[in-house]
């Protein structure tokens, strides 16, 4: 059985750092180009996790758009957060607190239907 849309939450905007956005979508994280055009839906239930991203993880152009994200003052405010897909895909992600407790909500109750299905 499908779960409906619960709703939609833009978890993070375009930026001169990413021409894609990211919403929320239920259990789905959407990804649209320039905010338009949803390029691709990756299911929650293939979400290994989410944690801050490291300096030395992400790419160089990323890096070089996105430098002040990963200034320790800066780290608090709006920090870069990787996550990363059973499909070894990894996104990179600045969220602010409550797009990050929004996501980590989503992502736990999605593990929580998985573990009552498997069991």
């Amino acid at each position: 059985m499908r779960d409906p849309i619960i709703g939609k939450t833009l978890l993070c905007p375009v930026s001169a750092g990413s021409i894609n956005s990211y919403e929320l979508r239920g259990n789905i994280l959407a990804i649209r180009l320039f905010g338009v055009a949803t390029v691709q839906s990756i299911p929650l239930s293939d979400v290994l996790y989410l944690r801050l991203a490291t300096r030395s993880e992400v790419t160089p152009s990323y890096l070089l758009f996105n430098w002040l994200n990963f200034l320790p003052h800066r780290r608090s405010v709006c920090p870069v957060y990787v996550l990363q897909t059973k499909h070894r895909k990894r996104l990179f992600l600045k969220l602010d607190g409550s797009a990050h407790f929004k996501l980590r909500q989503a992502i736990g109750r999605n593990s929580e239907k998985r573990a009552r299905k498997a069991a």
